[in-house]
């Protein structure tokens, strides 16, 4: 190798070294931790059905102190019949904290 590639490569990896990498954490949606709760009290009241599907069909601010997350999700029976649901969970958004959760059959 000649002077000029190998000071090619110590240019390259110096560049390298010295240029801050940022690493983008992905990120969960607000809604994550309270969709494992909706499917979690869908598992608890249709025990025997398991869930094959959900979507996060929005969040509805009732309150400065209440919010309300809604889930459909499909169940399926081990016969394969297939049943929609619905989760409304509904939390304190000052607190974070878990109000109630409900489960309609749609």
């Amino acid at each position: 190798m000649n002077q000029q590639t190998i000071t090619k490569i110590v240019t390259f990896m110096m560049l390298f070294l010295f240029l801050p990498i940022h690493f983008v954490a992905a990120q969960q949606p607000a809604y994550a931790e309270w969709s494992k709760i909706a499917v979690e009290e869908t598992v608890k009241q249709f025990p025997d059905q398991k869930v094959v599907d959900y979507l996060y069909e929005g969040k509805v601010v009732i309150s400065d102190k209440r919010e309300q997350y809604t889930f459909k999700l499909m169940l399926e029976s081990a016969a394969g019949e297939k049943k929609p649901v619905r989760a409304y969970v509904l939390v304190n958004p000052k607190n974070n904290k878990l109000i109630d959760v409900h489960v309609d059959e749609t």
